[in-house]
């Protein structure tokens, strides 16, 4: 790299750069990717795809109406929710019964039925019948 640095997409690289390794030249038509460590001052939703970002700050009403179901624990309300993105429906009410035993789902009032159910499938994440999500979920 010469002393003036090149510019690509919007950044002036003046320099060698190292990426976990070894030492490489960035050429125009190189995709260029930097990850920093987390928790050094970085703003919410770095080191994460937009959507993963999005979906994060996205959820916090979502999150407040799972709390109660979820022991009131939001580490595992996210976790849920981050398990359950992209998942086969079937696999989402295995899920919640494996939980459900792990007692990490409350099984008071059978809160893990109509009402998780409805939180659920109002939010996208489960969109197959009441009657199904019934069936399945013991």
């Amino acid at each position: 790299m010469n002393k003036e640095g090149k510019t690509i997409g919007g950044i002036t690289f003046t320099g060698d750069i190292t990426v976990n390794g070894p030492m490489f030249d960035i050429h125009d038509n190189q995709k260029v990717e930097i990850v920093t460590p987390g928790g050094l001052g970085e703003r919410p939703g770095s080191g994460c795809t937009e959507e993963e970002a999005a979906g994060a700050s996205g959820d916090d009403e979502l999150v407040a109406q799972l709390r109660p179901i979820f022991n009131n624990n939001e580490a595992d309300v996210r976790q849920f929710l981050k398990e359950i993105r992209g998942m086969a429906q079937e696999d989402i009410t295995d899920l919640v019964n494996r939980w459900v035993k792990e007692k990490r789902i409350s099984d008071y009032g059978n809160s893990r039925k109509g009402v998780l159910w409805g939180i659920l499938n109002k939010a996208g994440l489960y969109t197959r019948s009441k009657t199904n999500w019934n069936g399945r979920v013991e």
